[in-house]
């Protein structure tokens, strides 16, 4: 596995939502899960330090869900995931952190999640890849307009 684990979520998250329940579903049917700690949506103040001065302010909200589960298997053996992600759809947050704890385990069917997460990160280096070259285009080269000033002098 090469890809970070603290992309996981981020990447699973641009698959629908129906399709990881269904493949999570029909992986954990005869396994017990429960919540570490209740799933939690809502908005989160985002902090920063201005250059200046370095004092705190914030910049404003943004929305955040987190979920922490316990994952006991037929053997039971009993396992943890959690994931974490800028997101406000409780369903889908349960289900990044039940793909967490299978994936980070290495749990039955993790290889089929994991090829979610692949097809997810090519889509997220499509967009980035995307993102950059509309920043490319719009980028401005100031060297130009200090020349037109030196020239009224």
């Amino acid at each position: 596995m090469n890809i970070k684990r603290s992309d996981w979520p981020r990447a699973l998250a641009t698959q629908p939502t129906k399709q990881l329940t269904a493949i999570l579903n029909e992986m954990t049917a005869h396994w017990t899960i429960t919540p570490v700690q209740l799933p939690q949506t809502g908005l989160a103040m985002l902090q920063l330090r201005d250059s200046a001065f370095n004092d705190p302010y914030f910049l404003g909200e943004i929305p955040l869900a987190s979920a922490w589960v316990s994952i006991r298997t037929d053997d039971q053996q009993e396992y943890q995931g959690a994931a974490q992600l800028m997101d406000d759809d409780q369903d889908k947050i349960e289900a990044l952190a039940l793909c967490d704890g299978i994936l980070a385990h290495q749990l039955p069917g993790w290889l089929a999640l994991y090829q979610l997460v692949e097809i997810g990160m090519t889509e997220l280096t499509k967009e980035q890849n995307l993102r950059n070259a509309m920043l490319t285009l719009t980028r401005v080269d100031f060297v130009l307009l200090n020349a037109a000033e030196n020239d009224d002098d």
